[in-house]
């Protein structure tokens, strides 16, 4: 066999061949830098073209995660230089062009990566595709928006944007068709994707979409909170300031691992007692550099989206996500005495305001009638979590869209269901075993 090297415009890589689950093998070429590092001056910036290196370099090991908590260790993981990718291709050495899928990981903005601990090219490359998954900066390295600074907003989605790019230009080289290229994604990678729908940016650079129990509309905060989140997390810090520059300068000198780590502090003690609430998740922003130009509602409405086949849906229980939050930070009884928490953070509302209470009270009698929230109503708290923080966003997203585009547009609800048991009460599938279907 041939050598596994590749030439790519930066330069040399040597891969691996890889025995398959799906049986057979498949060749790997890993942690390839799509991207400049983003440290030092470049934190917080849009990620830059990568640089060239001479000599040949190893790409048979997976790049670095990026910096997030560890949930078990309560610590963190990964580095701050994080833009690497990897490339699976089910043929070696290249033939014909196949058609490439690229993988968006989930993980609430501020978890996971493209791993294949996390998600394995296995059963892809069997139906002969080539396949790519993708980090990028997550949590407030990634979502910081600090308006009034030289911080650049949404460099998450930025980072996503620079990887397809690559895929663009260096694909081919892997037997990889850039003319033929779909972006998948599911929760947060949903989100994304559909997010790359709407940003001029991204135009050109995938042919093909599907997001999986995730939309634009499930998490977009406004600018102002999101500029609050910001300054609380530099007080955190120990960086009492009204001004941004100031504060952005300031974070810039902060190790990225206590930025990780205190990113928690961004959230007020309001929005800590909400139920699914994200730190740093993408935010409005505006000017000619925005990478949303405009609210994604609005934008629909317009039609201001690339017009792709598209594929999007979510599962019949995504709500049992909220179950588990649910326990860890206030349980039943305290939903129950206060349901206002259940109002979705989205809204913008302070709790014990006027309309928040009257929302919370159509919530509680739609959705439970004259029952309390225990243990025999959690299949109502599951369908009222579904469709506030998944449903609500997928459903009108497919409506929008479908009046204004000439593409296919596919819509489903998995609900396919395990044999019973007696942990399995709600009923339904949860958020996340769409992914593997």
């Amino acid at each position: 066999m041939e050598p596994m090297e590749v030439r790519i415009s930066e330069g040399e890589l040597q891969g691996k061949k890889v025995p398959s689950k799906a049986g057979g093998v498949f060749y790997s070429f890993l942690g390839i830098p799509y991207a400049k590092p983003p440290v030092g001056p470049l934190r917080f910036k849009p990620p830059e073209p990568p640089e060239p290196w001479t000599g040949v370099r190893d790409a048979s090991k997976e790049g670095a995660n990026s910096l997030q908590i560890d949930m078990i260790h309560k610590s963190y993981s990964g580095d701050e230089d994080c833009l690497f990718l990897n490339v699976h291709t089910p043929q070696w050495p290249v033939s014909r062009l196949k058609p490439v899928m690229v993988w968006i990981h989930g993980g609430a903005f501020e978890l996971s990566s493209g791993d294949s601990d996390f998600y394995g090219p296995d059963h892809f490359l069997a139906q002969d595709v080539v396949f790519v998954s993708i980090n990028y900066r997550l949590g407030a390295l990634g979502f910081l928006n600090l308006d009034g600074s030289d911080v650049s907003a949404n460099n998450g989605l930025r980072d996503q944007v620079m990887a397809l790019t690559w895929v663009n230009k260096n694909i081919s080289k892997f037997g990889g068709d850039p003319d033929n290229v779909t972006i998948f994604g599911e929760s947060a990678g949903g989100s994304s994707v559909h997010y790359l729908l709407l940003a001029p940016s991204a135009k050109g650079l995938f042919h093909k979409a599907i997001a999986q129990s995730g939309t634009a509309l499930l998490c977009h905060l406004n600018s102002s909170v999101s500029k609050q989140r910001a300054f609380r997390l530099g007080q955190a810090l120990g960086c009492e300031t009204k001004d941004p520059q100031h504060l952005a300068d300031f974070l810039r000198t902060v190790p990225a691992e206590k930025i990780v780590l205190a990113q928690g502090s961004a959230q007020s003690d309001e929005e800590k007692q909400r139920v699914l609430t994200i730190s740093f998740p993408p935010t409005e922003e505006f000017g000619a550099d925005a990478f949303i130009p405009g609210d994604p509602v609005k934008l629909l409405k317009e039609g201001r989206f690339h017009k792709v086949p598209f594929i999007t849906g979510v599962t019949s229980a995504e709500g049992k996500l909220a179950l588990a939050g649910m326990f860890n930070c206030c349980d039943v009884v305290d939903i129950e005495k206060d349901f206002q928490k259940i109002v979705p953070w989205s809204l913008s509302l302070e709790l014990r305001t006027q309309t928040c209470k009257d929302i919370a009270d159509k919530l509680r009698k739609f959705y439970f009638g004259n029952k309390p929230l225990c243990e025999e109503t959690l299949q109502n708290y599951v369908d009222m979590q579904s469709d506030l923080h998944f449903n609500h966003g997928f459903y009108k997203s497919v409506k929008l869209q479908v009046e204004q585009s000439n593409s296919p547009i596919y819509a489903y609800e998995y609900d396919h269901k395990k044999p019973i048991n007696l942990k399995q009460f709600p009923s339904g599938p949860e958020h996340l075993p769409g992914v593997v279907y």
